[in-house]
């Protein structure tokens, strides 16, 4: 794995999706509380930073947009904030020790904001807003995710959008399901999807 990326990692500041959602960088410090507050939530429990504290949060946001080959997305609709999406470069990642990395893979994170009221197909349509952002916004030829193993809710979110699984990997900080989605892959997926009750 490299030890310094050539920095060419240039994500745009802003982009809209085609549903509709806005996404911007995350503000350091502005931002913050807000999804120091997400993370505390019992649905992200595999971001193990619940018990962590906003300074915490802070000082590993402000290391991951200084890096070189991270970038932090917040994505919202009709203004109220509802997704962080992180993008990152494989090259200069750990994971670069596990698959063969090819020119145009985008890692992706994802992290829900707690619903205030139960929306349905909310989970569907930020997913599908978030894989617009590596597609489109950030001009990803395949996105690659290593979510823990027992995180069962995302695989089967990652399996509906197109993502084919090749197995679990050590990382340093969990056993993660290395996955892969292709554009090609992604469109399909959005085609059967098109044709399944929200």
């Amino acid at each position: 794995m490299p030890q310094q990326p050539e920095s060419a990692w240039a994500p745009p500041a802003a982009y809209t999706s085609p549903t509709g959602m806005v996404f911007r960088r995350l503000a350091i410090p502005a931002d913050m509380p807000m999804i120091h507050g997400w993370f505390q939530q019992p649905h992200a429990r595999f971001w193990c930073l619940q018990g962590a504290s906003v300074a915490e949060v802070q000082d590993l946001y402000a290391a991951q947009l200084a890096c070189g080959f991270r970038d932090v997305h917040i994505g919202a609709l009709d203004g109220e904030p509802v997704v962080l999406a992180e993008s990152y470069d494989p090259r200069f990642d750990q994971l670069a020790d596990h698959y063969p990395v090819q020119p145009g893979d985008v890692g992706m994170h994802i992290c829900l904001a707690p619903a205030r009221r139960p929306v349905s197909g909310f989970s569907r349509r930020a997913f599908q807003a978030v894989m617009d952002l590596m597609f489109d916004g950030l001009g990803a030829r395949r996105v690659v995710v290593e979510p823990d193993q027992h995180n069962h809710k995302i695989h089967a979110l990652n399996k509906r959008f197109g993502f084919v699984y090749r197995g679990n990997v050590p990382l340093r900080e969990k056993v993660a399901s290395l996955a892969l989605c292709t554009r090609d892959h992604y469109h399909q997926a959005l085609q059967s999807l098109q044709e399944m009750p929200a």
